[in-house]
């Protein structure tokens, strides 16, 4: 008889401290559940992994896939004590190279799947450590805030190196916009940190002006002020423009959003391409940013409700 196990996980956006976060300042990150990461494994199979970019032997993954290869490796040692063959199949609504956590969500809900699958219980800890497992080799040296957000159904506070879960209270909606080019994290990091060294002193105020931002966030998120937090997502992508990691097709979105009645806009993620988010008071207004971004060259617009984040 075929048994399967289903593991789930979901999108992530940071919704402020974008680059300030690499020099010790805050950042707070969202959960999105509205966009989510499916694994379900199989029995009777052939250890074979299927997935919109690979379908084929696990054994022969290419080495773009090496951190979840690895994953796989670990926790069949773990679990699959027998060596029975399984199938994987990935299926993720959550595009590549966007920021939105799409290699955290993937192996959170393979890990998940796993454990399901041999019925075995799982904590938040090990959780997070087998998703580390592909991060690090995916990403290098990655904060682990991909890790810990996309398996959270609460926004997160990071600081100082530490994880806090941060509910927020405030009404309006969130929305997700994809500029259909591809973010890169080490090349956005790497030219902040080669304008800190070239300018220190203008860069080093946008970096303490970016964490003054999240500061003031955490205010208004706690008490309604959707308004003022609009207005510090306006401050932020002036904060980021000005380090240099928007582009042309993130300024598009930015402005088509906020002329079509958003409280406030801004890239999210390393930027250089990726996504933006925008704020909205009503869903009317929330349907007229949608309109716009996609007549703007949007390649997926989501929404996510803050009312769902407490």
């Amino acid at each position: 008889m075929n048994m399967t196990a289903t593991g789930l996980s979901h999108a992530k956006i940071i919704f402020l401290g974008e680059h300030s976060a690499v020099y010790q300042k805050p950042a707070i990150v969202f959960p999105v559940p509205q966009i989510k990461a499916k694994a379900i494994i199989s029995s009777d199979g052939h250890n074979q992994l299927n997935s919109k970019y690979y379908s084929g032997p696990i054994s022969t993954l290419p080495s773009s896939m090496n951190g979840l290869q690895t994953l796989i490796n670990q926790l069949n040692k773990l679990l699959n004590r027998n060596n029975d063959p399984i199938d994987i199949e990935i299926d993720s609504e959550i595009p590549l190279g966007r920021g939105m956590g799409s290699s955290a969500a993937t192996a959170s809900a393979v890990t998940r799947a796993f454990f399901n699958f041999f019925k075995q219980p799982i904590s938040q800890k090990q959780l997070k450590s087998f998703t580390d497992v592909e991060e690090k080799i995916t990403h290098g040296n990655p904060s682990g805030i991909d890790a810990k957000t996309v398996s959270s159904i609460k926004p997160i506070l990071f600081e100082k190196g530490q994880f806090y879960d941060f509910p927020v209270s405030t009404r309006g909606q969130l929305i997700i916009a994809d500029t259909g080019v591809s973010s890169n994290t080490s090349t956005a990091v790497a030219m902040v940190r080669d304008e800190m060294d070239r300018h220190f002193q203008s860069t080093s105020e946008l970096i303490d002006d970016l964490g003054n931002l999240v500061e003031s966030a955490k205010s208004s998120l706690q008490s309604n002020q959707l308004e003022q937090t609009g207005k510090l997502m306006n401050l932020a992508q002036d904060d980021l423009t000005k380090l240099g990691v928007s582009s042309v097709e993130i300024n598009t979105l930015v402005n088509a959003a906020n002329q079509a009645g958003a409280l406030g806009a801004k890239l999210t993620g390393s930027g250089l391409g990726g996504c933006i988010i925008a704020l909205s008071a009503s869903t009317t207004t929330t349907e007229q940013i949608k309109t716009a971004l996609k007549q703007n060259g949007a390649h997926g617009v989501w929404i996510q409700s803050l009312n769902e984040m407490k």
